[in-house]
């Protein structure tokens, strides 16, 4: 085995944290997992990639080509992550503006010549539930190339802009302890390591790993992301499927 490092895991520690992959925007829900579209989009916001910048789909795609393993660390014995359902609310009485880009939803309907006619200010306020995993941990490995995972490591040790588990009020508990290494095993020690824990737990923890093409248990959830920002033809944002499968106690590489 090559020793020039390979692998780069880092902690996922917060009191909230949300990672939807087919969410909708009024119901807002939760995987059991950190989805790869909310850390590849946290990684971009350490490195500084503009979601704006013409060339972000370009940089993004360097963080995809890596691939995601996440290990699950139970804070308590035989208890798995819980959910938390929030209720919120979005606009409302918000002065217009020539897009009624803080209008929500801002229109009403078309105008016979074409113009915009505008929701009254009572009426433009919506409401969204949305769900978050509590008393959750997790390490990520990025497996991949050894350039790009220590300008990783060295963003996130150093943010550009600030970092957080899926949504903006999920903000890191604890230092995400970055790690380079020459195998996920390794990493995944030296950051039990870093938690006081005893490395022999590696033997009890499981997970979700990415694995090329079909295979039994495999599911594709839509969150191997595209690009980000406003740039990629009509759609804001663009994402693709990717394979995924379970990794039980004893199966971490």
């Amino acid at each position: 085995m090559s020793d020039s490092p390979s692998v780069l895991g880092f902690l996922i520690d917060s009191p909230l944290m949300s990672f939807g992959t087919s969410s909708r925007f009024n119901q807002r829900e939760t995987e059991a997992y950190p989805s790869k579209s909310a850390l590849i989009g946290m990684i971009a916001a350490a490195m500084g990639i503009d979601k704006h910048s013409p060339d972000e789909a370009v940089e993004i795609a360097k963080l995809t080509a890596l691939r995601l393993t996440v290990v699950r660390l139970d804070r308590h014995p035989g208890r798995l992550p819980q959910r938390l359902s929030d209720f919120h609310t979005v606009g409302g009485r918000y002065p217009d503006t020539p897009v009624g880009k803080m209008n929500v939803p801002p229109l009403a309907k078309k105008t016979p010549s074409g113009g915009l006619q505008w929701k009254s200010p009572d009426a433009r306020t919506v409401i969204t539930r949305r769900t978050y995993l509590t008393e959750a941990h997790f390490i990520a490995l990025l497996a991949g190339s050894s350039e790009t995972l220590a300008q990783i490591q060295s963003a996130l040790l150093d943010p550009v802009w600030g970092v957080w588990f899926g949504r903006k009020t999920c903000i890191p508990a604890s230092p995400l302890s970055p790690v380079l290494a020459a195998s996920p095993r390794e990493a995944l020690a030296e950051l039990l390591q870093k938690l006081g824990r005893d490395v022999a737990d590696i033997e009890t923890l499981e997970g979700v790993t990415e694995h090329e093409g079909e295979g039994a248990g495999s599911w594709f959830p839509m969150d191997q992301p595209i690009a980000f920002g406003q740039h990629h033809g009509a759609v804001p944002e663009a994402y693709l499927s990717r394979p995924v499968r379970r990794l039980l106690p004893g199966e971490l590489p």
